[in-house]
């Protein structure tokens, strides 16, 4: 058994270090000076010399790069704060009320989680150019603000959450609002760690509604920055790739 747990280990820390190759690669690529072609088919290379003005031009030198990366910023907060307020008392109400049509409800949350991207993007294009934010960052931060995997999400973890529990601290005199600050989200700090995780991810990566809504160029975030990027076209991309890697 111990040498089975010892292959088990072993094997994953290979493929551990494997997943990371790609992003040494990167880091690698991105001390070098110059950006010389016949470097850019070596995966783990030690370059020389190694010079770090690269990230100085990304980070100070190039300010179209900074407000691309802050971009992404007033993006991603927001999207996480506001999916924070609208998923956790949402996916509790899910899980621990009864009303009306919750089963209907919940469908369609599973329904339109399940969605590809792509399916909602012309009626999402529609519907903002309509109220006017076509041309806003509030047109990408709403949609993954109001998505449905938090809610969902978040239900999944509160409903492990012993019924209980929350009827005795409503028997002791505590209000709907304490049952749920005090007791409930305590006990789904597992599940609100996941969530911001990946709702920090999806929102910092986004591309596809960014590109869509987003018509000047100052406004986009660096996801679609780097989408456009060409290897050789500049030797800050390597920094530029990971400085926007260094926040997740």
């Amino acid at each position: 058994r111990k040498l089975c747990d010892a292959a088990i280990l072993v094997f994953l820390i290979l493929t551990g270090a494997a997943m990371l190759l790609p992003l040494l690669s990167v880091f690698l690529h991105s001390l070098e000076n110059g950006g010389r072609t016949g470097s850019l088919y070596k995966i783990l290379y030690l370059p020389f010399p190694i010079s770090l003005k690269q990230y100085g031009r990304a980070l100070i030198g190039d300010r179209e790069t900074l407000c691309y990366f802050w971009n992404s910023v007033k993006i991603a907060m927001p999207v996480l704060l506001l999916q924070a307020a609208v998923s956790l008392p949402g996916g509790y109400a899910l899980a621990k009320f009864q009303f009306p049509c919750k089963r209907l409800l919940f469908f369609c949350y599973v329904l339109v989680m399940l969605l590809p991207v792509q399916v909602g993007v012309v009626g999402a294009y529609i519907f903002f150019d309509r109220i006017h934010l076509t041309d806003s960052l509030a047109g990408v931060v709403l949609p993954g603000a109001f998505s449905t995997f938090g809610a969902f999400l978040m239900y999944q973890f509160m409903r492990t959450i012993p019924d209980s529990t929350l009827e005795g601290a409503r028997i002791e005199g505590a209000g709907e609002l304490t049952v749920f600050v005090r007791i409930a989200l305590p006990q789904a700090k597992a599940g609100i760690a996941s969530l911001v995780i990946l709702v920090l991810i999806d929102a910092w990566n986004v591309v596809e509604l960014p590109m869509l809504l987003l018509r000047r160029q100052a406004l986009q975030p660096m996801s679609v920055l780097l989408r456009y990027s060409g290897i050789g076209e500049s030797d800050t991309v390597f920094a530029s790739i990971v400085v926007f890697t260094i926040p997740m």
